[in-house]
């Protein structure tokens, strides 16, 4: 499975941008969440997919902000995991779900 590094940051209460260099282009996923979640950002994420087509398109996702970890999964295949620059308070999780479209530039 490809995997590449990046970034993950909060955009607003519901709003967020993941930012990843494949082959020396950006791909950013910018995802929409049905609820509201805390601020995070992780400076040290990485994307696991398996085909470069899967980077395409508007896609739903299901997210989970636990301690110091952010894992998003999306619905075709592929994950982002990070570690939180900020880890959010112990024992505490807050699922989201929402869509997102990606990107290149």
């Amino acid at each position: 499975m490809p995997s590449a590094t990046g970034s993950i940051t909060a955009v607003g209460n519901n709003k967020f941008a993941a930012v990843f260099d494949i082959d020396g282009e950006n791909h950013t996923f910018s995802g929409v969440a049905n609820s509201s979640a805390p601020s995070f950002a992780s400076s040290s994420a990485t994307l696991t997919y398996d085909r470069a087509d899967e980077l395409t398109a508007t896609r739903k996702y299901n997210a989970a902000i636990a301690g110091a970890i952010i894992i998003i999964k999306l619905s075709n295949g592929p994950s982002i995991e990070g570690t939180l620059d900020t880890p959010g308070a112990p024992g505490v999780t807050y699922n989201v779900s929402g869509t997102g479209i990606w990107g290149e530039n």
